[in-house]
């Protein structure tokens, strides 16, 4: 009666899918999979202990690919008998007729050989009745679980480089920013006047303006030396002229004559 898989079976061999267990044995345990169409397999494959032992392996050899012990071969799909780690043969299912397991029965040493009076025997691997491929299992368990922690490791470095680059991005824009308004405020600042105009109206004018200082005299003993004589035309007296005493004058435009 099929059974589910356990955890130390495969899930996959070949092209064929494997679904449940059929049997199992020492020699090794028989699956019920399918193909890639849907079609019912029996797939027998060897266990631990008689895929270590080199003897093993080539009596189930010799049984897939001559029918070396088995009474009624079944018609062979597919199979590996070259790796260790995975052996395995595949044949159709049909329910009451013999499938893979008729491969495993040559496994045994001397199956079928013995005296009836003679003692049996198990061979030293029977208690390694796992699958083969329970090994590589758990090894390919680990891997995925590597994988799994790898994968989130690498989220998590992705997720802080992006943060990163939004910090760096927000920065840059602040400093293009800041130093947008400096231009601004320095060309408001430092604003020339335009060509051609003229001062405001309200700032002081630069221009000279004239002084009204005190007329100084040179010395006339030549020293050089400014005198504080008042100027010679400071005290010449003004006669007021009369019309008679100048009648060939013409008279004055201004009207001060």
């Amino acid at each position: 009666m099929p059974v589910p898989l356990q955890q130390t079976d495969p899930r996959q061999l070949g092209a064929y899918r494997l679904s449940h267990r059929l049997s199992h044995g020492a020699e090794g345990v028989v699956y019920l999979a399918h193909d890639r169409d849907g079609q019912p397999v029996s797939v027998a494959m060897l266990s631990e202990g008689a895929a270590a032992d080199p003897a093993a392996r080539d009596r189930f050899a010799a049984a897939v690919t001559q029918g070396t012990g088995v009474g009624t071969a079944p018609r062979v799909l597919a199979a590996n008998t070259t790796n260790p780690a995975a052996s395995w043969v595949a044949v159709p299912h049909a329910p009451g007729r013999a499938g893979a397991e008729a491969f495993l029965a040559p496994v045994a040493v001397g199956a079928g050989e013995h005296d009836p009076g003679a003692p049996d025997y198990a061979p030293h691997w029977a208690t390694r009745s796992t699958p083969a491929a329970a090994r590589w299992s758990g090894a390919v368990g680990r891997d995925a679980a590597s994988a799994a922690e790898s994968t989130s490791d690498r989220r998590v470095v992705l997720g802080l480089l992006l943060v990163l680059l939004l910090f760096v991005a927000l920065l840059i824009l602040l400093y293009l920013w800041l130093t947008g308004l400096s231009a601004q405020a320095g060309g408001a600042d430092g604003k020339p006047f335009p060509s051609g105009g003229s001062p405001s109206p309200t700032e002081p004018s630069t221009s000279p303006r004239p002084t009204h200082e005190p007329w100084v005299s040179p010395d006339p003993r030549g020293t050089g030396q400014p005198t504080d004589e008042p100027s010679p035309t400071s005290d010449v007296p003004t006669v007021d002229v009369e019309d008679e005493d100048s009648p060939g004058l013409p008279p004055d435009p201004r009207g001060w004559g």
